[in-house]
């Protein structure tokens, strides 16, 4: 049978059925479920250690590297890209696209475990390693929280204070602070009088 020909001879019936179609998938538009933030499952964790005063062949070699093969072991991996800069490593783990939402907290456990089980291998004065694997969070709204004649501190208890209250909101799931400034104390020393006294910078600190 030509659909052409039928077309043709059959126009009322092709306009009915023309029409049903158009009003159902109309409805079934309207029906479709919808999220104001929906769930973005991202398969890549990135695990950050920190080795001050090391240049990026020192980075590399007694830590990226060390890290990696420990890492490696995994069979649940796709794929590893790793940075070495100087005073940091960087190491990006992309894991295989068949593991859903539910799976991969369990994939992260075991990533978290060998990164741990190698932390004695690392040289003195690096790590601990940093492993972040929420990079599917969704953030909403962004605030910047300022007062003149508020110090930082003053400023940064304030805005503790403040996530504890909008925690208890219901569309609220997270929240984290960019941009603070932590407390430092700068201690200098009178060298000529440390010389006199006998003592070094090192006992003291």
């Amino acid at each position: 049978m030509n659909p052409a020909s039928f077309a043709l001879k059959n126009r009322i019936v092709m306009v009915v059925a023309t029409m049903i179609l158009i009003f159902g998938g109309i409805i079934s538009y309207q029906k479709l479920g919808r999220l104001a933030n929906p769930n973005f499952t991202m398969k890549i964790a990135l695990i950050i250690t920190h080795y001050p005063g090391a240049n990026p062949d020192e980075v590399e070699q007694e830590v990226t590297d060390v890290l990696e093969e420990s890492i490696q072991s995994m069979g649940q991996i796709k794929h590893i890209t790793s940075t070495s800069v100087a005073g940091n490593s960087y190491i990006f783990v992309e894991m295989k696209d068949k593991y859903t939402m539910h799976e991969l907290p369990q994939v992260w456990d075991e990533l978290r475990r060998k990164v741990n089980d190698v932390q004695g291998e690392l040289p003195i004065g690096a790590g601990p390693s940093i492993i972040k694997d929420d990079f599917g969070d969704v953030y909403g709204v962004y605030f910047a929280i300022t007062g003149d004649g508020y110090n930082y501190a003053q400023l940064k208890n304030y805005a503790k204070a403040l996530k504890k209250e909008l925690l208890l909101c219901d569309d609220v799931a997270k929240i984290d602070f960019w941009g603070v400034q932590d407390e430092t104390i700068y201690i200098e020393f009178n060298r000529t009088r440390l010389t006199e006294l006998g003592l070094s910078p090192e006992i003291i600190y």
